[in-house]
């Protein structure tokens, strides 16, 4: 009879730590969804990977000498009108090399926005009231391939 009393003991011990835990389960898993419609649940953090840079070459067609100075205020101007102020300065648009007696150059921009340097190129028509028209002639990775494609 003993046994029969400690066999009772026991299986409602079981049986009572199955319900609490059961209990606990269903009280934390509302408790839970209740806390994310609150909070905003960060994911786990991405890679940031490294900006690639493009040389774009390109030539302008043009009676006239151009200054370079000009030539990169008018570029940044016209992107800016068009794209905006954050949109320049994330682009790190830069006219690397520029030469008067080929009127060929080469501008450095990120890679995301070379799409949006061609369209503000081909908008650009008077630098200083000299009419131009700017040529893109190829996008490059590096700047060594883009300066074999000047000569």
């Amino acid at each position: 009879m003993n046994f029969y009393f400690l066999y009772i003991i026991l299986l409602s011990i079981i049986i009572a730590t199955i319900i609490s835990t059961f209990i606990t389960y269903i009280l934390n898993k509302n408790y839970f969804n209740k806390l994310s419609k609150n909070f905003i649940i960060i994911p786990k953090k991405s890679k940031i990977k490294k900006s690639r840079k493009r040389y774009l070459v390109f030539e302008i067609a043009t009676s006239k000498q151009i200054d370079p100075g000009l030539l990169e205020n008018a570029i940044r101007e016209k992107y800016k009108e068009l794209f905006g102020a954050t949109n320049l300065a994330d682009s790190y648009l830069k006219l690397i090399y520029f030469n008067n007696v080929t009127n060929r150059g080469i501008i450095r921009i990120k890679h995301i926005y070379v799409d949006y340097l061609l369209s503000s190129l081909s908008l650009l028509r008077k630098i200083d009231n000299n009419d131009i028209l700017i040529i893109p002639i190829k996008t490059s990775g590096t700047i060594n391939k883009a300066k074999k494609l000047l000569s």
